[in-house]
C-alpha cells in the first residue's frame, strides 16, 4: 500500500481571457473555446507527484496488456464538519478514512489527499467488477464513519465516489481525471458512479447548454416577448383577465412559445433573469392600459430569493395602481419545498395589493394544513385532469372534490386546459368559477383587448 497524505498546491489564477472568451462567439461554438484555452504548467489541479503516478500506472497497464481503475472519492458534507466541529476535527476525519480505506485495498494500490474533500485511488490491477465491489465498499465506510468524542457528538459522513477505468475508458492521467470527476459530479442518484454511466447524459448536456445559449442569446437581442390568453367567468362569459406567456422570436422572426427552455433556464442559472425580465414586462403593461388585469408564472427558485421580491416592490412602489391588476403564479411543488418561504412570498406579494394564484393545483396533493398556511387567492386546477374530463368518472370526481376543498376556503377557481365546449359545460356545471384554454382562445401575439397587430420580427 502506498499512502500519501500530499497537501493541495493553490489553485491558480484565472486567466485574464477567459473573460473574453466568455463575451465573445465562443459560446456559439464550444469547439472555439477548446482551440483556445493553452495548455500551461499551472493547468493541473491536482498534485503533480500523483498526476505522476497516476500516468506511470495506466502506462503500465497498458504495455501488459491488463486493466487499472481510478476512483475519487468525495466528501460533501466537510463544511458542515469544519462549520460544527473545526479544522482539527476535519483533518483528523480524512486522515482516518484515508487509513480505513487503506485498509481495504492491496499494498501496490495508492491513496492520496488530492482536495481538501477529495481522496484519489488508484488500483493498479482492477477490472469494472472489481472496481464496483471496491467502491461499494469505500461507500459503505464512508456512510458508516463516526466518531463519538468531537464535541460529545457523533460525526456521519455523507459521500459519493466515482470511478473511470483504464484503458477501456481512458489513456492518460489527465483525461482519467477528468472523466472521474464528472462521473462524481453527475447527476446519478446512487452514491457509486461510474464514467460509463455518464456516457448517456453528455448529449443531454450539450443539449441543455446549446438551449441556454440561445435563450440567454434571445434575451440580449430583445427576442423574448409576451403572449396573452384570456380567463372567462364561467357565470357571465366576460374576459376577468389574461395570463401572460414567454415567446420567443427566432432571427427569422419566427414565433414560438418558451415554455419548454424554462426548465433548462432553471438548471442553468438563467431563470432569476428570466424572472425579472417577465416582471417587468407585464408591469410595463399594465401601466400601459389601467384597464387590464395580467397574471404571470413565477419559478419554484423565484419563491425562494428575496432579491426578485426587492425588486418588484421596488417597480409597484412606482405604480401603486398596477398591484390590484397584478395575479402571481406560483406552482403548487413551490410549497412542498418550503411552505414557510413559499408562505412568506406570497404574503409578502399580497401585501403589495396583488394576488396570488396557486397553479397546477390537484399535481401536489395540497394538505389542508399546506393551503390554509398558504393563504392564496385563488387556485388553477392541473390541466392533465380537464383534457379527458368529459369522458372520465375519475376525472369528474376528482376535480369535483378539488373545487369543493378550493371553495370550502373560499377560493376562486381556474381550470386550465378548456379545448372543448363539452368539457366547460360539465366543468360549468361543477361549479367552477372561471375558465381557460384553446376553447375560449389561444395564446395571441399581441393586445388582443387594444386590437393590436402581431409582433414583428425586430
Amino acid at each position: 500500500m502506498l499512502y500519501q497524505d500530499t497537501p493541495q498546491p493553490p489553485t491558480p489564477p484565472l486567466r485574464a481571457q477567459a473573460s473574453s472568451l466568455v463575451g465573445g462567439s465562443a459560446l456559439d461554438n464550444p469547439l472555439a473555446l477548446q482551440d483556445n484555452i493553452p495548455s500551461y504548467p499551472g493547468c493541473n489541479f491536482y498534485p503533480q507527484d500523483f498526476i505522476n503516478l497516476l500516468e506511470t500506472t495506466i502506462q503500465s497497464v497498458i504495455k501488459e496488456h491488463a486493466s487499472g481503475s481510478l476512483l475519487l472519492v468525495s466528501i460533501s458534507n466537510l463544511a458542515m464538519i469544519i462549520n460544527a466541529y473545526g479544522h482539527d476535527t476535519s483533518e483528523i476525519v480524512m486522515h482516518d478514512l484515508t487509513k480505513m480505506i487503506e485498509a481495504i485495498l492491496t499494498k501496490n494500490d495508492i491513496v492520496q489527499r488530492l482536495q481538501r474533500d477529495q481522496l484519489g485511488i488508484i488500483l493498479s490491477s482492477s477490472y469494472p467488477e472489481d472496481t464496483a465491489t471496491i467502491a461499494t465498499r469505500i461507500i459503505h465506510i464512508v456512510q458508516n464513519f463516526g466518531r463519538d468524542n468531537f464535541a460529545t457528538a457523533a460525526l456521519h459522513l455523507i459521500g459519493v465516489v466515482g470511478s473511470v477505468n483504464f484503458p477501456l475508458e481512458t489513456a492518460t492521467a489527465h483525461d482519467a481525471l477528468d472523466k472521474v470527476y464528472v462521473a462524481v459530479n453527475s447527476m446519478q442518484s446512487a452514491p457509486v458512479r461510474t464514467f460509463e454511466t455518464t456516457k448517456r447524459e453528455a448529449d443531454n448536456s450539450r443539449q441543455q447548454m446549446g438551449l441556454a445559449n440561445y435563450l440567454l442569446k434571445a434575451f440580449k437581442e430583445k427576442r423574448l416577448r409576451l403572449a396573452y390568453q384570456p380567463i372567462i367567468e364561467s357565470k357571465t362569459g366576460k374576459t376577468l383577465h389574461y395570463e401572460a406567456l414567454l415567446r420567443l422570436i427566432s432571427q427569422t422572426g419566427k414565433i414560438s412559445s418558451a415554455g419548454a427552455l424554462i426548465p433548462v433556464a432553471e438548471k442553468m442559472g438563467l431563470i432569476d433573469i428570466i424572472d425579472t425580465m417577465v416582471m417587468e414586462m407585464v408591469i410595463e403593461e399594465l401601466k400601459r392600459d389601467p384597464h387590464v388585469s395580467l397574471a404571470f408564472n413565477v419559478s419554484n427558485w423565484t419563491t425562494e430569493n428575496p432579491v426578485w421580491l426587492d425588486g418588484i416592490t421596488q417597480h409597484l412602489k412606482d405604480a401603486p395602481d398596477v398591484a390590484s391588476r397584478l395575479i402571481v403564479e406560483i406552482t403548487e411543488t413551490a410549497m412542498h419545498r418550503d411552505l414557510r418561504r413559499t408562505a412568506f412570498f406570497v404574503a409578502s406579494l399580497q401585501s403589495m395589493g396583488c394576488l396570488v394564484a396557486l397553479d397546477d393545483f390537484g399535481s401536489g396533493y395540497t394538505s389542508f394544513r399546506q393551503l390554509k398556511a398558504l393563504s392564496v387567492d385563488m387556485v388553477k386546477i392541473d390541466g392533465v385532469f380537464i383534457k379527458d374530463l368529459a369522458h372520465s368518472t375519475d376525472n369528474q370526481f376528482f376535480v369535483k372534490t378539488l373545487l369543493d376543498f378550493a371553495q370550502g376556503f373560499g377560493l376562486h377557481t381556474v381550470a386550465e386546459f378548456v379545448e372543448t365546449g363539452e368539457i366547460a359545460k360539465t366543468l360549468m356545471q361543477m361549479g367552477v368559477d372561471s375558465m381557460q384554454g384553446y376553447y375560449f382562445g389561444k395564446p395571441e401575439n399581441h393586445r388582443t383587448w387594444l386590437n393590436e397587430g402581431e409582433y414583428k420580427s425586430e
